[in-house]
């Protein structure tokens, strides 16, 4: 049965939208500056990630959290954000100004891109703003001017969301605002789109077009289950299963494909947080009875450990349950699941992967660790695919039966394990003389190492079994 709801279809608010909504009462503003201010400048520096790692930073995480992100890992950091006015194009104030500039300057000594998230929330402005020349041509110029006048790298657009009615006025909007910031007078600027995880939902983006008038769309792979939801669940599943349905994050990325965008241009965006439903009852699949609260991932792990972590065979997520005047779920994901995704971003040969949001963590380390064990170039599991000197064809990471390795050298000795992500081996043999081995059949569904030696030489690679 399939439980994932189409939230999309009725263009149910984002997270991103809730949580800007949520937070505004207590924000203090600031009106942009129409003069260039003084800033760090931005360091280039010889970075050792792999992938992109980008980042939204929002305006209500104070700069204490800022000392937690490891810069190392981030190459981009977008300051969430400011408002678009769609009557006329102007720009609103800046939320909590000190908070960007700190994050602004931190980045820049370290290297990392920032970019400004600039927002139109609701349909109806952002059709009124995508109807209206003057205002789309305003909107490109008070970009541009804020790039100059506050020293950043780069701009990221957050319109939730676009209709048929507009997609022609979009992609006009994107060409014109790309040539503005690509020639800009300070040097080339980047372009950024906040895009829809299902485009089959989405008619008014153009996919294929703003792919080639931006740097990257970075894909908000989450709110599969929002905070609405009739039926608690994941709110990223990883892939595909009969019980929650085909939309997930592995979906994402092939309809993308799909739709013709190159891997070079797709951020995949995965959650720090959870939703937590009150619910009828404590088992999989069961009704909500209310709304939805977001539990940054601080506080879900916090939760997980006191109330028992599920794991779900169906989409490679966690979950937990606890009771108080009636039943709670809350669904987030941890550096198990994301370490999936991460598997994902590396198989599918993207540019690479976003959060929402950075200082959700705040001082855990977990997602950190799994981030630099699968994009840093360092001794890890990604860099160690090319050792094994054999003529092995490309593993898929995820599976649902077995693994099949293909093309072994039939007079050489391999020795095969598999390795639970707790570090025991659970699998291990010896062959020699076949050219074809089937590995993983009695395995659960869930997260594995496989290893294979030949000699002195070593293949690591992650794989995941999943759930019909």
């Amino acid at each position: 049965m399939f439980f994932l709801l189409l939230a999309a279809l009725v263009h149910a608010p984002s997270i991103h939208q809730i949580e800007y909504e949520n937070h505004l009462e207590d924000a203090i503003f600031s009106a942009v500056s129409q003069t260039q201010l003084a800033y760090v400048p931005f360091h280039i520096s010889s970075r050792e990630m792999l992938k992109d790692y980008y980042g939204y930073c929002p305006y209500w995480i104070d700069t204490t959290y800022y000392a937690y992100f490891q810069m190392d890992l981030l190459t981009h950091i977008a300051y969430f954000s400011v408002e678009i006015d769609p009557v006329d194009g102007s720009l609103g104030s800046i939320p909590y100004l000190s908070r960007f500039t700190c994050i602004r300057d931190h980045g820049h000594a370290n290297g990392v891109a920032i970019h400004m998230t600039f927002i139109v929330f609701g349909s109806s402005n952002v059709t009124t703003l995508l109807n209206n020349a003057t205002a789309r041509q305003n909107a490109i110029y008070n970009i541009s001017d804020f790039m100059t006048n506050y020293g950043i790298e780069g701009a990221n657009i957050d319109f939730e969301f676009v209709t048929s009615s507009v997609r022609d006025s979009f992609n006009l909007f994107m060409n014109d605002l790309s040539l503005e910031l690509w020639g800009h007078s300070g040097g080339r600027k980047d372009v950024y789109i906040a895009s829809i995880a299902v485009p089959e939902w989405y008619p008014g983006y153009d996919i294929d077009y703003l792919a080639d008038h931006c740097d990257g769309l970075f894909i908000m792979a989450y709110d599969f289950h929002w905070s609405g939801s009739s039926v608690a669940g994941p709110v990223s599943p990883c892939v595909p299963s009969s019980f929650w349905g085909q939309y997930c994050a592995a979906k994402s990325i092939g309809s993308y494909k799909a739709y013709g965008v190159d891997g070079s241009k797709i951020i995949l965006g995965i959650p720090y947080y959870g939703l937590d439903w009150p619910t009828v009852s404590q088992d999989i699949g069961s009704a909500t009875t209310g709304t939805a609260s977001a539990k940054i991932y601080y506080y879900a792990f916090q939760n997980a450990n006191t109330y028992g972590r599920i794991w779900d065979d169906y989409s490679l997520t966690p979950w937990y349950r606890y009771y108080t005047t009636e039943w709670h779920q809350c669904w987030y994901d941890d550096s198990v699941s994301l370490d999936i995704k991460f598997g994902m971003v590396n198989d599918s040969l993207l540019e690479g992967v976003g959060c929402w949001a950075l200082g959700y963590d705040r001082s855990y380390d977990h997602i950190w660790n799994a981030i630099r064990n699968n994009f840093w170039n360092s001794t890890g599991i990604a860099e160690q695919r090319d050792e094994l000197q054999v003529n092995i064809e490309i593993i898929k990471s995820i599976f649902v039966d077995q693994v099949k390795l293909s093309g072994l050298h039939p007079t050489n000795l391999y020795d095969i394990s598999i390795y639970d992500i707790m570090g025991r081996a659970l699998i291990h043999l010896k062959t020699k003389g076949q050219e074809t081995v089937n590995i993983g059949k009695e395995l659960k569904s869930g997260v594995y190492f496989l290893i294979i030696k030949n000699k002195n030489r070593v293949l690591k690679t992650k794989i995941v079994k999943i759930k019909k």
